[in-house]
């Protein structure tokens, strides 16, 4: 059986059908019918459609509408849950964690029994801790660096002129690259710390994932070892129908 796997963001659509290499899409919540239009109109429909969505109503909507009308496929909804997968949510209410979150770390769980975490960097970034028995220890939810380079410049009197930081660069020596290395550098820090307690704490010697559009912004930054596996998500999303459908 043919799925396609589907994960529908604050501002980017990605998919893939089972094996397939990701592919993604910005969008705009009002035209996304006619976008997907453009993008899957000459595709052979899949036989199921399994969805995760952290979009807003509109996007939602909208996508629902296009798989019913142009396909007739009602898609499958994934949920978080108490336990899924082997892995256990550290929520006490469950439905409260983002759905994306959740096929993260089940992807993540997978690829590293022994331990995890797991860092998204979207338009915000979100990291999570799984120890070695599958247990959800929690996370945290920070903006993305974009987020943090636009709330900077328009709450202060900071003028960014053009130009970026040079990679792999220690220390700022222009607005920009002080920016761009100060608000990296403290993502890359919260995640090595994170790493380096989950450790101190005898939870696990975890593996680090990272995710995500923004991770290019940090990889350099990065002293530790690391995968970055882009289609985390889809991977979640796929292992998640494959138990259900069992």
């Amino acid at each position: 059986m043919e799925r396609l796997y589907i994960d529908l963001g604050n501002s980017r659509l990605k998919w893939r059908r089972d094996q397939a290499p990701m592919q993604a899409l910005a969008y705009s919540a009002n035209r996304l019918h006619g976008q997907l239009t453009s993008v899957w109109r000459e595709e052979t429909p899949p036989e199921q459609v399994w969805l995760a969505s952290v979009a807003g109503q509109v996007a939602y909507d909208n996508l629902l509408g296009w798989l019913v009308n142009c396909w007739g496929l009602v898609p499958h909804i994934m949920e978080v849950s108490a336990e899924d997968c082997g892995l256990r949510c550290g929520y006490p209410e469950p439905r409260q964690l983002g759905v994306d979150r959740w096929a993260a770390m089940i992807a993540a769980h997978a690829a590293f029994p022994h331990g995890v975490c797991v860092v998204d960097c979207g338009t915000a970034v979100t990291l999570d801790a799984v120890d070695g028995r599958g247990r959800h220890l929690g996370g945290y939810i920070l903006p993305g660096i974009d987020a943090m380079q636009q709330v900077l410049l328009q709450e202060t009197a900071i003028e960014r002129e053009t130009g970026a930081a040079e990679a792999g660069g220690e220390w700022g020596n222009s607005t920009v690259s002080c920016i761009e290395l100060g608000t990296g550098k403290a993502l890359v820090a919260l995640i090595e710390q994170s790493v380096e307690r989950m450790q101190a704490a005898g939870a696990c010697n975890p593996g680090l994932v990272l995710t995500g559009g923004g991770v290019g912004a940090i990889e350099s930054m990065m002293q530790i070892d690391y995968q970055r596996r882009d289609a985390l998500v889809l991977e979640g999303i796929q292992l998640y129908a494959e138990e259900k459908s069992r």
